[in-house]
């Protein structure tokens, strides 16, 4: 998915990739994220009941253009914006890059302000 795009799931699984790397040395729970286990080899205890389409990430506009998306693809989605660096399923690290550490701090001052992850937008002129 493209940044433009990004919605509520990408951004509230980001804050908690940069919770992780500021309290858990970048050590990722897999009970916190939404993991389809239709094509990870790892399961998600989150849901503790399999995976439905309706879980399937969300877009800006509130919609599932994919109903197979997860976290795991929003991290993937999240590294291909320069904003972290995601380890591997056996070994599931994040690290906030030099660019994810201003784009947190935004989302904080968003998120203070009374925002919601649904209508932050990261500055796409940035990029």
């Amino acid at each position: 998915m493209e940044l433009k795009q990004f919605g509520k799931d990408h951004w509230s699984t980001f804050a908690y990739a940069e919770y992780c790397c500021v309290d858990s040395r970048g050590m990722l729970d897999n009970r916190r994220l939404r993991i389809n286990e239709n094509k990870r080899p790892i399961r998600s205890r989150s849901n503790g009941l399999g995976w439905d389409p309706k879980y399937g990430t969300r877009a800006k506009n509130g919609s599932i253009p994919d109903p197979e998306h997860d976290d795991i693809d929003c991290l993937e989605d999240l590294e291909r914006e320069g904003f972290i660096e995601f380890g591997t399923l056996a070994n599931l690290t994040v690290k906030l890059t030099d660019e994810g550490k201003v784009v947190a701090a935004a989302l904080r001052s968003h998120k203070a302000d009374g925002g919601q992850f649904s209508t932050f937008e990261w500055n796409l002129e940035s990029k």
